[in-house]
């Protein structure tokens, strides 16, 4: 089940359309795995929407946080002393630090802004787990199979395939030490909070 203050957060950043039929796939398909779910969920909702497609994983992407017990998300943020690092979500856990989690519906080129923006906050963050969440279809790029490649990236996630979501979720020790935290701990600002 997906808490009430996920569920506004969807409302509030798709719009009611697109976040109603999210959380109408999450409770028809409740049952399914995370990589299944995204999946079959875009398949279903992506489908004659090509602007909308970025706005749908993000949304789903979401759902399934929801659904694994998380509630405290922070999305949007840019670390103060560093302009233009963009987070897409961050989720802090006492017994892990910070994950930042950069959404890419299509890896393409745009991974090496989110790798290279993780580095800078590597510099000042060490403790950060960084990660990219995408839906790439056509297999990851050679290059980003060996993580030796990436300079800040932690993880990089195809949501499609079950072995990466589940590192990824254990990693993040799901439902355990996620906290609520204020924007002075990580140094965030310009961000929407789901608390």
């Amino acid at each position: 089940m997906i808490s009430a203050s996920i569920q506004q957060l969807l409302k509030k950043r798709l719009g009611p359309e697109i976040s109603h039929d999210i959380l109408k796939l999450s409770n028809d398909l409740k049952g399914l795995q995370p990589s299944l779910f995204m999946d079959k969920g875009y398949g279903l909702l992506a489908n004659g929407v090509p602007r909308h497609n970025g706005r749908i994983f993000e949304g789903l992407f979401l759902a399934v946080l929801g659904r694994e017990g998380i509630k405290h998300l922070i999305l949007d943020a840019e670390y103060e002393c560093l302009p233009y690092s963009s987070i897409d979500v961050a989720i802090y856990s006492s017994a892990g630090g910070p994950f930042l989690i950069s959404l890419k519906s299509s890896l393409r080129e745009r991974w090496k802004q989110s790798d290279l923006e993780f580095s800078r906050i590597k510099t000042i963050n060490r403790n950060a787990i960084c990660a990219i969440a995408t839906l790439e279809d056509a297999g990851m790029p050679l290059r980003l199979q060996e993580s030796d490649n990436l300079l800040g990236c932690d993880h990089i996630i195809d949501c499609r395939v079950p072995s990466l979501w589940n590192r990824f979720l254990k990693d993040l020790h799901v439902g355990k030490n996620i906290e609520c935290i204020q924007d002075t701990v990580l140094g965030l600002r310009n961000y929407s909070e789901c608390c």
